[in-house]
């Protein structure tokens, strides 16, 4: 009986022992936020000294709550209101990642307990976009198909998300040039002509796509346009026509003509030939020149040339070894030969005779003709009369005939 006694009276004290300690055991706060399992979005712009969340924790003892943040990097960033657990911004945080990881810690004077959460920065389009390899500068022929991509341009912008990708167009925009919108390449949409426009200055915009507040920002591209040898020459001062006096000394120079090469960039020399029209090459045509001179006697009264010339003459783009190119231009040049008075009349015959009766009256109309002849034009001062000796009765002075 006493054995039994004791043991049920240690085995009482016993309970009550661990009763008494079970009502004095502590029991550890935790934190209530729904972040925790997730994420924290913090905008990047968010200006230093703002709060951006607050800690909530229990504690099933009720006792006071501390709230604390973890770690000396964390530490710059976030400031934690120890006896509200209100989060401020205690620094700017440079955005190099998109997110980073923050320890925050609750306690009870007891116990401590940390959880880490996730802060995801929320990105602000604060960045417009930035060319690259400026100045943008590009030469091309002029017969440069259309299609050919001939460039390339090159934005970039840090900020993430919609923010950061860029679109690209032309302000105004070009009817000879198309740029891809994403890929920056500019293309040639028209046909060019280096005679009507030799450089094209472009402007480049490219435009991030954030919808609430687009940046964007331009840059210049050069276009030179080079000459291509594709343009006929033409002769200048057009018409050709002049005159020339019969009798002229061979050498004498009866007109220069011109003609140039319509291609601006570089153009050519030209080479004149005559291609038709000059009898027994009375003319001769400097090649390089283009001086049109006398090359031999020139008698008006030769049938060969009494009506003039009609010379069709050759311009020719020489290229760079002088040789003749296929680029060519003709026209016609009108020569009109003036007479001078170098010619005498001239009878018909040497000698003329008739028979006339003695009954003949005065005023009787001999049957004689005679004629006289000049080979020079009227205009060149050749008009004359026809006049015999003095004799009885009058005479018919004419122009090409008279009768005694």
């Amino acid at each position: 009986m006493g054995c039994h006694a004791a043991t049920s009276c240690l085995a009482a004290c016993l309970f009550v022992l661990i009763s008494g300690c079970r009502g004095q055991v502590n029991r550890l706060p935790f934190f209530t936020n729904h972040f925790f399992d997730t994420y924290l979005l913090i905008s990047e712009d968010t200006p230093v000294g703002s709060s951006v969340t607050q800690l909530l924790a229990r504690d099933m003892d009720n006792d006071p709550l501390v709230f604390g943040v973890s770690g000396e990097e964390a530490s710059r960033f976030f400031a934690v209101e120890p006896d509200t657990g209100v989060v401020w911004l205690g620094g700017k945080y440079e955005l190099t990642k998109s997110e980073f990881t923050v320890e925050f810690s609750v306690s009870d004077h007891q116990g401590v307990i940390t959880r880490k959460v996730n802060i995801q920065v929320g990105d602000v389009n604060d960045n417009a976009p930035t060319f690259h390899n400026q100045p943008y500068s590009v030469r091309i022929p002029e017969n440069t198909p259309v299609g050919t991509p001939i460039f390339i341009v090159n934005a970039t912008d840090p900020d993430l998300g919609a923010g950061g990708s860029v679109l690209y167009s032309f302000q105004p925009p070009s009817p000879f040039f198309a740029i891809d919108s994403a890929r920056g390449i500019v293309t040639v949409v028209r046909e060019l002509d280096y005679e009507t426009t030799q450089a094209y200055q472009l402007t480049v915009n490219a435009t991030d796509q954030d919808k609430t507040r687009p940046l964007s920002t331009l840059a210049n591209l050069a276009i030179i346009i080079t000459d291509v040898q594709d343009m006929d020459p033409v002769f200048i001062n057009l018409p050709y026509s002049t005159n020339i006096y019969e009798h002229s000394p061979p050498g004498t120079t009866v007109r220069v003509i011109t003609a140039i090469d319509q291609d601006k960039g570089r153009p050519r020399g030209i080479g004149y030939t005559i291609v038709s029209g000059n009898t027994n090459s009375i003319f001769a045509l400097d090649y390089i020149s283009g001086a049109l001179t006398l090359n031999g006697l020139l008698d008006r009264e030769n049938p060969l040339y009494s009506h003039g010339f009609i010379l069709t003459v050759k311009g020719t783009e020489l290229n760079d070894d002088r040789t003749p190119s296929n680029a060519t231009v003709t026209t016609t040049f009108n020569i009109l030969v003036i007479d001078i008075n170098d010619n005498a009349p001239e009878f018909n015959s040497s000698e003329y005779s008739v028979a006339i009766t003695e009954l003949a009256q005065v005023g009787f109309a001999l049957p004689l003709f005679i004629q006289v002849v000049d080979k020079d034009e009227v205009s060149s001062g050749n008009a004359w009369p026809v006049q015999t000796p003095a004799l009885p009765g009058p005479s018919n002075p004419g122009k090409d005939t008279s009768y005694l």
